[in-house]
């Protein structure tokens, strides 16, 4: 799908998957699901297909249905053994092919300063728009020196292929694992 070229276009996507997010949530409510979110809205809760496993110095912060920025932030690595070295302060990263101006979710996680350092981490990121679920896994390494602070990093999956008619978040797992060593994952 190739991003909309014109505004008053992009508006009435927008709408309409409001529209579908706001009717498909009466009834995701009513099951305790508590994933669907419209643009801008913050997933916070725990629902009954939400669900994070973290690490004490990794934690999740938030979920947003968003836009990708412009221009599109860098592919994570996929590789295993190759991480995406994270740099000392805050970045913006795609875990799959990344179009600015898509539809897409955006996982935020905080990095403690009791990150080990140079230490691989694998993520896997399981989105389910309506069905079937997406899963990716990226690596990322904690940087060499500590952070000053807790650094937020966010990931953005571009969910442009299925957006926007049927955009229901009905998914939303992510998953941390500290590697035993660079290239060492399970």
């Amino acid at each position: 799908m190739t991003p909309p070229r014109d505004a008053s276009f992009r508006t009435g996507l927008l709408v309409a998957l409001v529209a579908v997010l706001v009717g498909s949530s009466a009834v995701g409510l009513a099951a305790a699901v508590s994933t669907q979110i419209g643009p801008g809205e913050t997933e916070t809760g725990q629902g009954a297909y939400v669900t994070e496993h973290g690490l004490t110095y990794w934690t999740w912060h938030e979920t947003v249905l968003t836009t990708i920025p412009a221009p599109a932030p860098a592919r994570a690595s996929t590789t295993v053994g190759t991480p995406t070295v994270l740099p000392r302060g805050a970045r913006t990263f795609s875990i799959n092919a990344a179009t600015a101006g898509q539809v897409a979710v955006a996982w935020t996680f905080d990095e403690l300063t009791t990150v080990p350092r140079n230490t691989e981490l694998m993520i896997t990121f399981l989105d389910g728009l309506t069905s079937p679920a997406t899963s990716i896994t990226v690596y990322v390494e904690t940087n060499a020196r500590a952070p000053i602070d807790t650094t937020p990093y966010v990931f953005y999956w571009d969910a442009g292929t299925f957006a926007p008619a049927t955009l229901v978040v009905e998914t939303m797992t992510t998953t941390a694992v500290a590697c035993a060593a660079v290239g060492d994952c399970p």
